[in-house]
């Protein structure tokens, strides 16, 4: 197995295209040829996630937050941030980050606070996040199509919100007319043809447009596959969640479960006796999504950090909201993600790293 497999599973399990505009995700220390037996998963790129690594041989580190948020201009300094870039290249282990493109992906990050509080009648919510790209459009025999739309899907093409694998299918005529030097597969050189033809029609995300017209290239049968590269926008899949909780309960007993829950330290914004039918969920820093959440019928949103303007304002429209902590709310979704590693990749060894109490971000 090498990283670029893993890679591959991580895009397919949390679409690239889901993530927020300008995160930093994907691989960002290692190269992809090199050979991965265990690789160790962790909210966080730290120091103690690192060491645990390497402790267990890992090859590689899946991560939420990533190691590299900005551009770096020097490895030289002693800040825990390229403490930890030299430690893992130095050790040649390889970084890799799911971070919002994990929030909302389909079992994700805030699909798992969704199962562990038990909510159903559940939604999306919060802000499209719009991605550039292209439709791809070429045409092919009707036998080779689903061979093109298979390597194009494995780069990532074709996703849309919570779906892969999407295109648009139309049958037609073509006609050409071979030239002298050209290796036709139907017809001869010098006369003209028809032959009957699928059109299809591919979403490609932007950073994918190379890799897409290679991987066309590579899998069509003709020597000159016509193709076309129009661009456009999409929008991805909201990053929230809300649903009906199992039974109607107090702000104050949602907190007292979350506490038990999540393992956490809760705070409440709001009357402790309100009523909570519909709860909103979103792991990490999501207080700002509380209007979001409101919108989708939500009494009151369950997230990791709120802060001051974001409570004052929330209680001011009578909203509440229950603040866990970002390690309590996220960490149970990197648990489901090395789970969802282990069954994809058996050969390989997946490892859950849980920080002691006051390090690497989790609160004593």
């Amino acid at each position: 197995m090498t990283i670029g497999e893993l890679l591959s599973a991580i895009e397919k399990i949390a679409p690239p295209n889901l993530a927020m505009p300008e995160d930093a995700i994907g691989l960002q220390v290692g190269s992809k040829s090199s050979q991965v037996q265990t690789c160790a998963v962790s909210l966080d790129a730290s120091a103690a996630a690192l060491d645990f690594a390497l402790k267990n041989q890992a090859q590689a580190l899946v991560t939420h937050h990533a190691l590299i948020y900005h551009p770096l201009r020097s490895l030289a300094g002693d800040s825990a941030q390229l403490q930890a870039v030299r430690k893992a290249i130095v050790n040649g282990i390889a970084v890799i980050t799911a971070h919002t493109n994990w929030d909302a992906a389909d079992g994700g990050i805030n699909d798992t606070l969704v199962q562990l509080f038990n909510l159903h009648s559940t939604e999306s919510f919060g802000e499209h996040a719009p991605q550039a790209g292209f439709k791809l459009v070429s045409f092919a025999p009707n036998d080779q199509v689903d061979k093109i739309l298979d390597a194009l899907s494995d780069l990532g093409c074709g996703q849309i919100g919570l779906y892969r694998r999407c295109a648009f299918l139309s049958n037609g005529l073509g006609t050409f007319e071979p030239l002298p030097g050209s290796n036709p597969l139907i017809g001869q050189v010098g006369r003209r043809e028809q032959t009957e033809e699928v059109r299809f029609e591919i979403f490609v995300p932007e950073q994918k447009r190379r890799a897409a017209e290679l991987a066309l290239r590579q899998t069509h049968p003709y020597d000159e596959p016509a193709f076309d590269f129009y661009p456009l926008s999409i929008q991805s899949a909201k990053i929230g969640r809300a649903g009906n909780l199992p039974e109607r309960m107090t702000l104050d007993e949602i907190g007292k479960l979350a506490s038990k829950t999540l393992r956490a330290t809760v705070r409440l914004f709001g009357s402790e006796k309100r009523k909570v039918s519909r709860l909103g969920v979103i792991g990490g820093a999501g207080g700002h999504y509380w209007m979001s959440a409101k919108a989708a019928g939500c009494d009151a949103l369950l997230t990791g950090e709120v802060r001051h303007h974001e409570a004052a304002a929330a209680s001011e429209s009578g909203f509440a909201l229950i603040e866990a902590g970002h390690y309590a709310t996220e960490q149970p979704g990197m648990q489901t993600l090395r789970d969802r590693l282990a069954e994809t990749l058996p050969e390989v060894r997946f490892l859950l790293f849980e920080p002691q109490e006051g390090e690497a971000g989790r609160p004593r």
